[in-house]
């Protein structure tokens, strides 16, 4: 499992390349995988860090397969661009920057696998004033923007699993924080998603 972070990153990188082979003839849509492939090279430094005694080995490979279905389905399959693509490629930037928010506003406590350092401390200021996860809340919007952008039935149904895998991440990573100081108390005030919601 410890491999998989590189796996999915290559493989991303792959997905990426391929749908920008495939929508060649259309600028707007290689500037969205542009777009996407300088994300993937802003995490990379987290996302490829080794972790001690991570604890979401099985959450992990379902999530990274999700994600990098919801890229090929929506970039290896040639589509004609939507009349919402670039209200969408906005919606795809507005939850990249959400959710890099949240990962700056974390610090060294962040990290893309489930694992409680034994310093950490409720984090209750930034974007977690509103939702106790909003990084997984910019990656399920950057993907909705990614989906909008290259609509199709293959998209939504890549997304539907990946939004899940996200459900149960967060889940088992509220069961590893839960017993952090502060961290419950912060908890009940607050939605894991969407602000009101859930």
């Amino acid at each position: 499992m410890r491999a998989a972070p590189w796996i999915i990153f290559v493989t991303a990188f792959g997905l990426l390349a391929g749908g920008a082979y495939t929508h060649r003839d259309d600028p707007a849509a290689l500037v969205v995988a542009g777009l996407y492939a300088l994300w993937l090279l802003v995490e990379a430094p987290i996302a490829l860090r080794a972790t001690s005694a991570p604890q979401d080995a099985w959450t992990i490979v379902p999530y990274g397969a999700a994600r990098l279905a919801t890229i090929g389905c929506c970039l290896l399959v040639p589509g004609e661009r939507p009349a919402w693509f670039w209200a969408s490629a906005a919606l795809f930037v507005v939850g990249v920057v959400l959710r890099e928010t949240a990962i700056r506003t974390l610090g060294r406590f962040y990290s893309h696998h489930v694992v409680r350092r034994s310093d950490q401390v409720a984090v209750t200021h930034g974007p977690y004033r509103l939702v106790r996860h909003p990084a997984y809340a910019g990656m399920i919007l950057a993907h909705l923007g990614l989906v909008g952008c290259f609509p199709g039935p293959a998209g939504v149904v890549a997304l539907c699993a990946l939004v899940a895998s996200i459900v149960w991440r967060l889940r088992v990573e509220e069961q590893v924080l839960w017993d952090m100081p502060g961290y419950r108390d912060y908890a009940v005030g607050r939605k894991r998603l969407v602000p009101g919601v859930w």
